[in-house]
């Protein structure tokens, strides 16, 4: 263990927890046609209906699906901090309704059918219609589409143009979940959340449409499993020492977390160390300690010489010592901040030098 005699100053840090953001296009989006035989569908057509179309109670009612491919889009691992359905509202009726979004609980398709109108067209292999998942042969448990009965969120939508569905718990949660266990992504079916009144129908934009500013989008804000933050030191050869990673923080993999160090002293002798008590901005030794104390410090190695004008670096996968059970802390879901120290000089006792730090969130 490394203890400091140093006392604690007010932190100076940047980007301690770093949260990005992403916009998803939708992968799929398609309409369900209420058709007892599952006969009508618009799988690649430009518009995606929701709501109950004709002069009476009695009219057909339309679903809609869409999906995003969250876990090809985010760092598996992250943390999703809020998401946003983004919506363009093409035509349909006139006044307020209330569209409600709700988790889907089995797989489906799009199809080739492909029309403008609200009427829908012949259902082509593949399509998701009313009663089938892939037309003509896998169907849906439930007529009108398998899913959740939570509203994940609801917005109502009126006039024409943009309509931003708001973050919820319901939303986020979901959005989560097809993060880390993407073989549950089946996207969010559209519903009024009455949909017994006539002339009710919102048209929205698909993927499909000429206009890209009709396109389905996601506004995902994520926090990755691994960031950096803190300010990285200069060597006596005028060079910012940095650490950097590869691949994630694992409690399972037994190796694949690459933590490395780069623009060091050719020769010296460093070391990575972390802790598990948050981050730092304290002088230690000539150096900015990144890490709060307590800390734990890996086996002592010297840096290479693969760095003509700096120096070199030196590497250590973390993920080895976490199999290796010498420190039972480091489990599922702990968060670690890792920074390396080199020491600036032939002697072990010579000027220390500090890289920036990471934070890194272990996962299962």
């Amino acid at each position: 263990m490394i203890r400091t005699r140093t006392l604690l100053f007010p932190l100076l840090l940047a980007a301690i927890a770093h949260a990005d953001v992403t916009t998803l296009v939708a992968t799929r989006d398609t309409t369900l046609f209420n058709d007892a035989n599952g006969a009508v569908a618009n799988g690649s057509g430009p518009v995606m209906i929701v709501g109950r179309a004709g002069g009476s109670s009695s009219a057909p009612v339309r679903r809609g699906l869409v999906r995003f491919d969250v876990a090809g889009a985010l760092p598996a691992g992250s943390t999703v901090n809020s998401v946003q359905l983004v919506l363009n509202n093409t035509s349909g009726n006139t006044g307020a309704r209330t569209v409600e979004l709700h988790r889907v609980l089995a797989d489906w398709g799009e199809g080739a059918s492909n029309t403008t109108s609200g009427q829908g067209a012949a259902s082509q292999p593949g399509d998701a219609t009313w009663i089938h998942t892939f037309y003509p042969a896998s169907l849906w448990s439930t007529a009108g589409g398998d899913f959740a009965a939570a509203t994940s969120a609801s917005l109502s939508i009126d006039p024409l143009g943009v309509h931003t569905f708001p973050s919820t718990a319901g939303a986020l949660a979901d959005v989560q979940g097809w993060l880390d266990a993407p073989a549950t992504n089946f996207g969010w079916l559209l519903k009024l959340d009455v949909e017994t009144v006539a002339q009710t129908t919102k048209v929205f934009g698909t993927r499909e449409s000429a206009n890209s500013a009709e396109w389905p989008r996601l506004v995902v804000d994520y926090t990755p499993p691994v960031t950096g933050y803190c300010v990285s030191g200069t060597s006596s050869v005028g060079c910012a020492v940095t650490i950097a990673s590869s691949g994630t923080p694992s409690a399972t993999a037994g190796s694949g977390f690459v933590v490395s160090l780069a623009h060091a002293p050719t020769g010296r002798a460093t070391s990575l160390v972390y802790g598990l008590t948050g981050p730092s901005a304290t002088p230690f030794f000539g150096a900015t300690l990144c890490v709060a104390p307590p800390l734990t410090r890996s086996a002592v190695r010297f840096v290479d010489a693969s760095d003509h004008a700096c120096g070199g670096g030196a590497s250590l996968d973390f993920n080895a010592r976490i199999a290796s059970g010498l420190d039972p802390r480091l489990a599922a879901g702990t968060v670690v901040q890792l920074q390396w120290h080199v020491r600036d000089a032939a002697s072990l006792l010579g000027t220390l030098v500090a890289s920036d730090a990471l934070r890194a969130v272990i996962q299962p």
